[in-house]
């Protein structure tokens, strides 16, 4: 029986191992593996011992604070609007972290998971230049979105966020490899896919998110050479010439200063629903709503019933309905209130904080992540998206606290007599 449950938990580990792999690409695969792994892990040997270590992972207990207060907004809902929220996949999915600890206990099955994911944000950058290039053919929707094109699974921002996930974790592998030769190579295949961000994916989210990201990798690369007031002055003068010479690149300037510019201005003048136009309503919007309910917000899952309800007065609104104001902040102002609002800033900063105090890669791997999730929420909803949520969620669950496999095997060989 021993033997049995020893295996389950083994099946369990290569199922929530291959969830990174599905995240960035397809949603049942996601859900499937996810619900194996919860199966497995239940079924599996010691599970009472490692669902207790699981429970107290700094990451785990965070998500945990998290999924408290999203119930607590789903009891506020039920209550007060007589509207359950509580078969949300956004609540249920702070679990997650807890499930992917209870398998993932040893740090290389951890390496693995991140491994499946990086293989597969690096399948879709090499379709999505094959794409490019005419050698394999667009998706069906890029011929009534040309935003689309060179989209392999998923729409472009999702595509370019994961991408940059991907890219910084070549980075920062990069700079702890033990081989010149390796990190020159891996270095050239993170411009690789920056390159396919800037000028093949095109999305405005990924430039804006570029900005901090670029800025923070600069800073590393310098300070894995300099000291002191050096490496601040160094970094900065890096960091301004690269977002200076990325600004100036026909694709980024068209997309973030032309079209921007002429969005904003066709909504100011015949309420165009623009794609920065359809930003700046819903925000402008939002507003009223939080303001209805400023301490506790209205509940989770309410935003969009009350913008609805609001839209339904407003002559010619159709055009800018969506499900989420496209503002991470906002959304959680709206259903959660200023109370929620601190309680996510802080675990955000905590979360930033614990990645200080990990070693290399894994400190480059998960501040890049923070930075991505919280640029990228300026001007979208990554928690309401099943992609986003899960990619974030999934990556920041699995990162693991031990050193990389070629790290420990080298101090191994050093201290052998």
């Amino acid at each position: 029986m021993r033997q049995i449950r020893t295996r389950l938990l083994t099946a369990g580990q290569w199922c929530a191992a291959l969830s990174l792999f599905a995240a960035p690409i397809n949603k049942p695969a996601t859900t499937a593996l996810i619900v194996l792994s919860l199966f497995f892990s239940l079924l599996g040997a010691d599970v009472r011992s490692r669902w207790q270590a699981a429970l107290r992972e700094p990451v785990v207990i965070g998500f945990l604070i998290w999924f408290a207060v999203l119930f607590a907004s789903a009891l506020h809902s039920t209550l007060l609007h007589d509207a359950p929220a509580y078969r949300e996949s956004s609540l249920w999915s702070c679990i997650y972290p807890a499930l992917m600890a209870s398998l993932l206990r040893d740090s290389r099955w951890r390496w693995r998971a991140l491994l499946a994911f990086a293989v597969a944000a690096g399948l879709v950058v090499l379709i999505s230049y094959l794409m490019q290039f005419g050698l394999v053919p667009q998706r069906a929707i890029a011929e009534a979105t040309p935003s689309m094109r060179n989209t392999v699974f998923k729409e472009y921002t999702q595509q370019g966020l994961a991408s940059l996930i991907l890219m910084s974790m070549l980075v920062a592998v990069a700079l702890k490899s033990p081989s010149p030769r390796l990190r020159k190579i891996l270095l050239l295949v993170a411009a690789v896919v920056l390159c396919n961000v800037v000028l093949v994916i095109q999305s405005r989210t990924t430039y804006i998110v570029l900005l901090p990201l670029l800025a923070y990798w600069i800073y590393r690369l310098v300070a894995h050479h300099l000291n002191g007031w050096r490496t601040l002055l160094v970094s900065a003068v890096l960091a301004v010439a690269t977002i200076t010479a990325l600004w100036s690149t026909p694709s980024i300037r068209e997309r973030m200063v032309s079209a921007v510019t002429e969005e904003v201005d066709d909504y100011l003048t015949t309420q165009e629903p623009t794609s920065s136009g359809i930003r700046l309503w819903l925000w402008q919007h939002t507003l009223p709503i939080i303001g209805d309910a400023p301490v506790f917000g209205h509940g989770l899952n309410r935003w969009e019933p009350i913008y609805r309800e609001q839209m339904r007065t407003i002559p010619d609104s159709a055009p800018f309905i969506t499900g989420h104001p496209h503002q991470e902040l906002l959304l959680i102002l709206a259903e959660e209130g200023t109370v929620g609002l601190l309680i996510f800033t802080a675990l955000l900063l905590g979360l930033a904080y614990h990645a200080s105090k990990l070693g290399d890669p894994q400190k480059g791997i998960l501040t890049s992540i923070v930075i991505i999730y919280f640029a990228a929420g300026l001007a979208n909803g990554l928690w309401s998206n099943f992609t986003h949520r899960h990619v974030f969620i999934l990556l920041v669950a699995c990162i693991p606290a031990g050193a990389f496999p070629w790290y420990a095997k080298d101090r191994k060989i050093e201290s052998t007599p």
